[in-house]
């Protein structure tokens, strides 16, 4: 008999409780969405982000996956080995690293406001992140998008508990920034019980997420198949500041299954 161990992963990766108290947000879904997967590793216990007991390390180095993709179930469940987990362990928990950046694209428009009313991803340039340059200000600046735009491929980051938020598309000149916006990125909401903060000036590429199992998993001599699947719909999120289109990345679906 098959052993059938659901994670229940919903909300797999970050997420935020956004900061956009004066602006209505508006979901669309995403044609393209890339993460960077780092480190997945199966942990026997775990009280925070940091602590990932008897922690074994199943997959590990950079493998982008387009998880908006058909085939994306199929390249995520690659990245790990699970035949790497010793006989006779039970494992509680799984930790999991990627990269702070994800790469985006809404083909379809999604009228976040009376005047932004078409807002689509546009390739990430240096001078939306204003008198300084995309890689210096990644963590720290959400830019904006003119309106109406020709979608393309856009590099959207996690930023920093504390970042500007920028007002026109330069991101720069009076009123072009407003400084000293919070985020929070949820403990224990959804399906991730810990996460990456980002505190005030972190540089780190990195943000680690852990997951508890629904139910525990002790390995046996079957080796164990990990079994993902991805949903996109509503997975890029839009506001109209100042007129104009703030866009992210919202939750994907994604549901995770050992047997």
């Amino acid at each position: 008999m098959t052993r059938f161990i659901k994670i229940l992963v919903l909300n797999f990766f970050f997420f935020t409780a956004y900061i956009l108290p004066l602006y209505a947000v508006v979901k669309g879904n995403a044609d393209v969405y890339k993460i960077t997967m780092r480190k997945l590793e199966f942990c026997t216990g775990s009280n925070d982000v940091t602590d990932c007991r008897d922690a074994v390390v199943v997959g590990s180095g950079d493998v982008q996956v387009d998880i908006a993709a058909v085939d994306a179930g199929a390249a995520a469940a690659a990245y790990g080995e699970p035949t790497l987990l010793p006989l006779g362990v039970t494992y509680t928990h799984m930790r999991v690293t990627i990269d702070r950046k994800f790469v985006i694209r809404n083909d379809t428009a999604i009228a976040a406001g009376s005047n932004a009313t078409a807002c689509r991803t546009i390739a990430t340039t240096d001078d939306m992140y204003g008198l300084k340059t995309e890689a210096l200000n990644k963590y720290t600046h959400k830019p904006v998008i003119a309106n109406n735009q020709t979608a393309a491929d856009m590099n959207i980051y996690l930023v920093n508990d504390q970042y500007t938020r920028c007002n026109v598309a330069t991101c720069q000149g009076v009123g072009g920034t407003t400084a000293d916006q919070g985020i929070t990125y949820n403990q224990g909401i959804g399906s991730s019980r810990h996460q990456t903060q980002h505190a005030d000036g972190s540089t780190s590429d990195d943000h680690v997420m852990v997951y508890e199992l629904a139910e525990p998993y002790t390995v046996s001599l079957i080796a164990p198949i990990i079994d993902i699947a991805f949903g996109t719909q509503n997975a890029v999120g839009a506001a109209e500041v100042n007129e104009i289109c703030q866009m992210w990345a919202e939750e994907p679906i994604v549901t995770i299954s050992i047997k």
